[in-house]
């Protein structure tokens, strides 16, 4: 092809038409500033490409560490929710001056501490790095802002609950010797009251009867707030994957079609010189 052309322009001479030649060289010139222009175009749609490589594994990141987040607030889910059952039930039996060993036992449960912790690394390294506003007014950006939002408001709320538990629980394990109710406790599952001495009957039913117990059992009988975040954050993490997903296969397949456009056209113009 060079050939070719290169025979075309000695005619050219050859036969004496110069504006003929000239405009002819205009074109090759013309020609060869589109393929360094081509050329150039490539260099940075690869510096592009990079650069959306490296911001998809951020956003991976982000991606695998809500996976982790959300097996994480399924379980603690189904603790609050049992847990908030059992107090339900006690509460029912303080309105009603009812005793139950049982359910009372169940019901403190509300003293045990599980919070939800979230994984922010891929967050954290992404607010770090140059690509956080790259994302910027885009679905994947709002859905980022809502999901830590919601993590913000469900560590407030778990912190505000547990803070009165453990200032009601500090009275409580203060006014009574708690090592038979512990023993009791670990062991409730095969707790048969029928088979507890009158004594220790009466310092249960006693203990149960404080107003700290009965504050903290009546604190998780109508704490919701929590397995509605939860809920929130199980609803928000999945539409964030699946945006992140989504947007990553876009960009790729997109990214790799021009590129091998701009490529056969870079190498039409080599071959037409």
């Amino acid at each position: 092809m060079i050939k070719f052309f290169r025979k075309i322009r000695l005619n050219l001479l050859s036969e004496g038409n110069t504006s003929k030649y000239f405009k002819y060289a205009i074109g090759e010139i013309i020609l060869v500033v589109i393929g360094i222009l081509i050329a150039l175009q490539i260099n940075n749609w690869n510096d592009i490409r990079k650069e959306k490589n490296e911001l998809k594994q951020y956003l991976a990141k982000i991606s695998n560490n809500i996976v982790l987040d959300i097996k994480n607030l399924n379980v603690i889910k189904t603790r609050r929710q049992e847990t908030n059952t059992a107090c339900q039930k006690a509460l029912a039996n303080f309105q009603k001056d009812d005793y139950d060993l049982v359910v009372n036992m169940h019901a403190a449960n509300a003293f045990i501490d599980f919070y939800f912790a979230p994984n922010q690394s891929g967050y954290e390294a992404l607010k770090n790095s140059s690509y956080l506003g790259k994302i910027n007014g885009t679905r994947v950006d709002s859905l980022i802002d809502s999901y830590n939002t919601i993590v913000n408001k469900t560590i407030s709320e778990e912190n505000s609950y547990f803070n009165f538990i453990e200032s009601m629980e500090v009275i409580w394990t203060s006014k009574y010797d708690m090592s038979e109710f512990i023993s009791l406790y670990m062991n409730q599952n095969i707790l048969n009251e029928e088979e507890l001495d009158d004594n220790l009957k009466r310092k249960l039913k006693a203990t149960f009867a404080d107003e700290s117990f009965r504050s903290s059992v009546t604190r998780c009988a109508v704490q919701t707030q929590m397995i509605q975040y939860y809920d929130e954050l199980i609803h928000t993490g999945k539409e964030l994957i699946n945006e992140i997903k989504k947007i990553s296969m876009i960009k790729f397949f997109r990214s790799i079609h021009i590129e091998l456009q701009l490529k056969i056209l870079l190498r039409l113009l080599i071959n037409l010189k």
